[in-house]
């Protein structure tokens, strides 16, 4: 299977939920590192740490959607992938919608780690900023 192909598949299983096929996908070193910036910033490891990122993102988001835009390259142990990301703050209601450039490292057969570019972080932390009175 190409790389593409394991992105939508693992795509396909966080959209349905399937946290058995994403268990059998991520490597048990699996890293993701969030801009601190944003509401779920920080450090995830493991799959028990990819599971609380898709805890945190759905519980700061609602409508979160993220669309594959396209793939710009792809190498023995890497892909790089571009999404569209947009959804409302469940805090403010603000809609937004941005993209997001995302560097995926495999090992083993598996995902060990993405590094996420967003193309505008603030954006997402005006939408979950409350206005000023």
């Amino acid at each position: 299977m190409s790389h593409q192909q394991f992105a939508e598949r693992f795509l396909a299983a966080v959209r349905g939920g399937d946290e058995a096929t994403m268990r059998e996908m991520l490597h048990p070193d699996f890293e993701l590192e969030e801009a601190a910036s944003l509401p779920y910033g920080g450090v995830y490891r493991g799959v028990d740490g990819w599971l609380s990122l898709c805890r945190a993102v759905v519980a700061t988001w609602s409508k979160f959607r993220l669309t594959f835009l396209e793939f710009a390259g792809e190498a023995a142990d890497s892909l790089v992938v571009r999404f569209a990301i947009s959804g409302c703050s469940r805090r403010t209601l603000k809609p937004f919608e941005s993209s997001v450039l995302e560097l995926w490292r495999f090992k083993d057969g598996k995902l060990i780690r993405i590094a996420p570019y967003y193309f505008d972080t603030q954006l997402l932390v005006r939408a979950n900023t409350p206005d000023e009175a």
